[in-house]
């Protein structure tokens, strides 16, 4: 079998089901002939918290992408008792899927393991190691640092192009927050734009510190919105991937969360939250937020940026951010008003840590 003939995808889906989702979607885009897709969840029981939600939402996005190229791609659900117990995941996986009549009768499969437990990701390939075929090439990793699919037994997956599969794949802010049970709260209609009078706001607080607190901080998001989507729009596949000021929340939230700039390149989020504060404390909790916030939606590769009104403490503050939440420089910029004061440095910054 080689690399492109197979016709069961198998996933593991854990909490985020985004991998999941790239992996599909790069596979079906590719004219692989896939026939079914299995998703392999963890069970909601007494012994661990179950991934049935993030496995339907998954499947309802790849269904609704496909419905017209592939009417007849089929999803199975394979739920694991015990995600912990490699006895017990290797069980479930022989009684339910390999002994389904659409496993016996078509054997090529492919697994990418790079969802789910530990645990989960070993037995289950162990499980399918058992039948693999002499020569047959049926496992991938999806390398969230690079952005590439890899094959246990050759390295980069041939038909990745360049590799960075941020060029392949593409989701709208939209599905994405969606995919993890995410719903906008607000509308377009609630973002209103004076260019002259923002850029005029945004001058004198570049050169004035007093009576920031009086201020209403939303002028410095708009200016910013305008220069990245000036700069930047011919950069990506989708013109309309740069957004503004969307109001998040889950149906069962009594509250809600903001981003303030959104910008997907692909399939890897981009979050930025702006305040005018100049207090290192209260910047450094909307960093911690925006933090979390992309993490939770995008992942860990996604990336997040936080635009403040400090003056001497900005570098410090990114190297407490980078420490303190396990990221890097990778995927943590705090810019402040030395880097504000010049368009050419903080556009630099920007387009240096988004696109490299």
């Amino acid at each position: 079998m080689t690399f492109a003939d197979f016709h069961h995808l198998v996933l593991l889906v854990s909490t985020n089901p985004l991998p999941n989702f790239v992996v599909a979607e790069f596979f079906l885009q590719a004219g692989i002939p896939i026939q079914r897709i299995w998703l392999i969840h963890s069970e909601d029981n007494k012994l661990q918290t179950g991934t049935s939600f993030q496995t339907g939402r998954l499947e309802r996005l790849l269904r609704s992408r496909w419905k017209d190229q592939k009417p007849d791609l089929q999803f199975e659900r394979i739920s694991l008792s015990d995600v912990g117990d490699g006895q017990m995941i290797r069980r479930d996986i022989r009684q339910k899927m390999l002994s389904e009549d659409a496993w016996q009768h078509n054997p090529k499969f492919h697994l990418n393991y790079t969802g789910g437990t530990k645990a989960m990701a070993t037995h289950v390939y162990l499980q399918l190691q058992e039948k693999q075929e002499r020569g047959e090439r049926c496992f991938s990793y999806l390398d969230a640092n690079n952005f590439r699919l890899l094959l246990d037994e050759e390295g980069l997956f041939p038909l990745s192009g360049s590799g960075d599969l941020r060029q392949k794949v593409h989701i709208s802010f939209a599905d994405l927050i969606q995919l993890h049970g995410f719903k906008r709260k607000n509308s377009d209609k609630d973002c209103s734009f004076d260019p002259s009078h923002d850029r005029d706001l945004f001058n004198k607080f570049c050169v004035q510190a007093e009576d920031r607190e009086r201020q209403n901080g939303k002028f410095l998001e708009r200016y910013l919105f305008a220069k990245i989507q000036e700069k930047f729009s011919d950069k990506l596949r989708e013109k309309n991937e740069i957004l503004m000021n969307w109001e998040i929340r889950k149906q069962d939230w009594r509250t809600y969360f903001e981003l303030d700039i959104i910008l997907m390149q692909g399939y890897q989020l981009t979050g930025m939250s702006c305040t005018i504060n100049d207090r290192k404390g209260k910047v450094k909790l909307k960093g911690f937020e925006i933090i979390h916030r992309c993490r939770q939606i995008g992942g860990d590769e996604a990336k997040a940026i936080i635009v403040s009104g400090l003056e001497g403490e900005n570098r410090k503050l990114q190297q407490e951010l980078e420490y303190e939440t396990g990221g890097t420089r990778k995927n943590i910029l705090a810019l402040g008003l030395a880097e504000l004061r010049d368009e050419k440095i903080y556009l630099k910054k920007i387009e240096e840590f988004i696109f490299s």
